[in-house]
């Protein structure tokens, strides 16, 4: 009796950790998932901004603040030695003109689930500095 209680609670063990590594690995690709922050060209002018990435295996694409007028990015490529990361897009400002965002940064603490990513944010003639967090 004692041996079999000893063999069960070793097998739920096993099944706990096997479980647990599982739910860890689910995360993916350290640049994926939801991105929310803000950009702007000094700290009192900020925007709010959503961009959702996505890692498909071979590359890496995205949106910026989906919705209804969601920004496809053109260009999404990452750096994994220093995990830099550089972004274009392609969209129209409000009056209808064709304008670039060119977005580079750094993600701050890869292995932290809710990491950030901080650089600079350009669109036309705009720049400023953008800081997104993992969501």
């Amino acid at each position: 009796m004692k041996t079999s209680t000893v063999a069960l609670t070793a097998v739920s063990l096993i099944v706990c950790f096997t479980l647990a590594s599982l739910a860890f690995a689910q995360e993916g690709h350290p640049m994926s998932g939801s991105w929310v922050g803000d950009w702007g060209p000094t700290q009192a002018q900020r925007n709010r901004v959503v961009v959702v990435l996505d890692w498909t295996g071979s590359a890496l694409v995205g949106t910026i603040n989906p919705g209804p007028n969601a920004i496809p990015v053109r260009v999404a490529t990452v750096n994994p030695r220093d995990w830099s990361l550089h972004m274009e897009a392609d969209a129209k400002d409000a009056q209808g003109r064709a304008v670039t965002y060119v977005i580079d940064g750094k993600i701050d603490d890869v292995q932290s689930y809710n990491r950030t990513i901080a650089g600079t944010w350009r669109v036309g003639g705009a720049e400023g500095n953008f800081s997104i967090t993992r969501q």
